[in-house]
């Protein structure tokens, strides 16, 4: 008698083997849909995939973490000024204009600091004390706390207090 092969699943045969480049994609920018279209799989499908395969949607909260870190290491470099070095390559020419040999030249240049990213990481990482329109922030904070008091009153209420 033969033994069956067990059949694999379309996990099994499209994402699991491929799941270290996944992560590479999407550490590196890619989104889920343009992953989900690259392998041919369904929106549906791949939700599925994240619920049943625990592996497979942690390794995409990793690899969006990742890009995440990277991301916001970049911007603060740019906020702040970067060195970095500059390679040309120029063809060297005799008297006649053959050319007899190329000169690589290496020269190391600063990017000034960006003061417009200075302003977006301020705003966006400290909004309490960079708010462009602090009274805006006020307003929120205060609808929030009148929320959250709501909230408290309705549970009160419910429980009988």
């Amino acid at each position: 008698m033969s033994k069956k092969e067990s059949k694999k699943t379309k996990y099994e045969e499209l994402i699991k083997p491929h799941l270290e480049d996944i992560k590479c994609y999407v550490s590196h920018g890619v989104t889920e849909e343009e992953v989900r279209n690259f392998y041919g799989i369904g929106k549906t499908m791949w939700y599925e995939y994240k619920k049943k395969h625990s592996e497979l949607n942690e390794l995409l909260c990793n690899a969006k973490q990742i890009c995440r870190v990277n991301l916001l290491n970049r911007a603060f470099e740019v906020a702040n000024g970067y060195e970095y070095t500059e390679t040309t390559t120029e063809e060297v020419k005799d008297k006649d204009g053959n050319i007899t040999g190329t000169k690589t030249k290496v020269v190391k240049r600063y990017a000034r600091a960006d003061a417009g990213m200075i302003q977006f990481l301020l705003i966006n990482r400290y909004p309490e004390d960079f708010a462009r329109d602090p009274q805006i922030l006020s307003i929120r904070k205060e609808s929030l706390k009148n929320k959250s008091n709501d909230i408290s009153e309705e549970e009160s209420n419910v429980v009988g207090i």
